[in-house]
């Protein structure tokens, strides 16, 4: 996918089950040429990078005439300084899952099977990481001298 756009909407708070600190979420679109190609979420801990944040891709055609066939595809980033990486994990076990805007929860098989799926959601997520600018402290924890 050439040319993606960021387009921020919401976000969140809240804390975090397992050890009480804050947590963040924010949303937006993903567009190409004009059209929505995906709706993304990003969570994470504040001040956790070991939790590894969540990405939650809605991928498919948005818009008033097309409202099916979104695919979820997740991820997780493994936050380490100096480095760090994205990995496929299983949509089915996500939160976003269970949302009317899912139509189909994809595996990691499915996503790291499916080479075209790979290719755009990995430009999905480059788009997200280079245009988002509320993940910040995300990226500080790969980058911390930045």
């Amino acid at each position: 996918m050439d040319n993606l756009q960021i387009e921020t909407d919401g976000e969140s708070g809240g804390t975090c089950e397992c050890c009480g600190n804050e947590t963040r979420s924010v949303w937006g679109y993903v567009r190409a040429q004009d059209r929505g190609v995906a709706v993304y979420f990003v969570q994470w801990t504040c001040n956790k990078p070991e939790h590894s944040p969540n990405f939650d891709l809605l991928i498919g055609t948005w818009g008033e005439e097309n409202c099916k066939d979104k695919k979820l595809s997740s991820w997780i980033l493994n936050a380490e300084p100096g480095g760090g990486g994205f990995m496929a994990i299983d949509g089915t076990d996500r939160q976003m899952s269970n949302s009317h805007l899912c139509d189909e929860a994809l595996t990691r098989q499915q996503v790291i099977n499916d080479p075209d799926l790979m290719e755009s959601t990995t430009s999905i997520i480059d788009a997200i990481w280079l245009g988002d600018p509320r993940i910040e402290e995300i990226k500080s924890w790969i980058n911390p001298d930045a």
